[in-house]
C-alpha cells in the first residue's frame, strides 16, 4: 500500500555534487570577467579624462596665433602734442613670446596623444582578458596602470593576483 515510488516528493531533488575544481574555475572565470570590465571602464575613463586637455590645447594654440601687436600698447600719448614733438616710448607692456604658447600647446598635444594611446591599450587589455589572449600584454598593461594612483594600482595588483593563480594560467592555455 505504501509504495515509495508512488509517494509524492515534498523536497526538491538533491543537487549533483560540485567538484572543487569546477568551483575554483568558476571563481577564476568570474574574477577574469570582472577584471575585463574594470580594464574597459578604466580605458574609457582615462581617454575621456585626457580629452579635457583639448580645451587647453585650443586656447594655447589660439593665443599663439594672435599677432604680436595685440600684446603691445603704445602707452599714454597726449593728443595735444605736435607730431614733431612725439616721444617714442619703449615697449613696456609687451606680452610673452609667441613661441612659449606654441611649445606648451605642442606638449599638451603629445600628452593628449599619449593619454589616448594608454586608454586604448588599457581597453584592449580588457578585451584580451575577456578572450583569454595575450596574457603577457595584459601583465605589462597592469604594470603600466600601476602609476595611476589609487585606482590603477588596485587594478594592477588585482590583475597580478588573479593572473598569477594556476587556474587562471589554465584558462589562458585551454
Amino acid at each position: 500500500m505504501t509504495d515509495p515510488t508512488q509517494m509524492p516528493q515534498t523536497y526538491p531533488p538533491p543537487l549533483p555534487p560540485v567538484l572543487v575544481d569546477d568551483s575554483k574555475r568558476a571563481v577564476t572565470r568570474e574574477r577574469l570577467r570582472l577584471l575585463s570590465i574594470a580594464y574597459r571602464i578604466s580605458g574609457i575613463l582615462g581617454a575621456l579624462f585626457v580629452s579635457f586637455l583639448l580645451l587647453h590645447l585650443c586656447v594655447f594654440t589660439a593665443i599663439s596665433f594672435i599677432p604680436e601687436s595685440a600684446f603691445q600698447s603704445t602707452g599714454n600719448q597726449n593728443s595735444n602734442t605736435h607730431s614733431s614733438q612725439q616721444i617714442i616710448q619703449p615697449k613696456t607692456n609687451a606680452g610673452p613670446p609667441v613661441i612659449i604658447f606654441r611649445v606648451v600647446a605642442g606638449v599638451m598635444g603629445v600628452v593628449i596623444l599619449c593619454g589616448w594611446t594608454l586608454g586604448g591599450l588599457t581597453f584592449y587589455a580588457g578585451h584580451c582578458i575577456a578572450r583569454r589572449q595575450k596574457r603577457t600584454f595584459v601583465l605589462v598593461m597592469a604594470g603600466i596602470n600601476c602609476i595611476w594612483l589609487p585606482y590603477g594600482l588596485l587594478l594592477g595588483i588585482s590583475t597580478f593576483l588573479a593572473l598569477g593563480s594556476e587556474d587562471a594560467k589554465l584558462e589562458y592555455v585551454g
